[in-house]
């Protein structure tokens, strides 16, 4: 198996499959099983760091959320969400669309959460 130079997350789990079935065969010898599990090992660990990398842009949209300072439609935002949970759970979905999928919800989300944060000062501005 050959490692091209950008492998998808996708990829990489059915290399893994592909070894884990050649291990799983009763016909295979003790020192391809070795190199096997070795060329398993390798590639958890590439999946490890993709994981690990969609993690950390997660994190990065998260700590560069922006203040929004428009009006939203609460009830459409919370409908965007609702269909892109909706696309998530498709058992065929790419962790690249996933994540991309995930970070368009956080965006909504997080623009939801700074119109409800102004709103409750605009609020709190009257009670006092």
């Amino acid at each position: 198996m050959k490692k091209s130079k950008k492998r998808t997350y996708t990829d990489i789990l059915k290399d893994l499959e592909l070894i884990i079935s050649k291990l799983n065969s009763k016909t295979i010898p003790i020192e391809n099983s070795i190199k096997l599990y070795e060329e398993g090992i390798k590639y958890t660990n590439e999946a490890d760091k993709e994981l690990t990398k969609g993690e950390n842009n997660i994190e990065k949209l998260k700590k560069n959320k922006k203040n929004y300072s428009g009006k939203i439609n609460i009830e459409k935002s919370f409908e965007e969400i609702e269909d892109i949970m909706e696309k998530l759970e498709d058992n065929d979905i790419s962790i690249n669309k996933a994540e991309m999928l995930y970070e368009q919800a956080l965006e909504i989300i997080f623009n939801i959460e700074a119109y409800l944060k102004k709103a409750k000062s605009t609020i709190q501005k009257y009670e006092q």
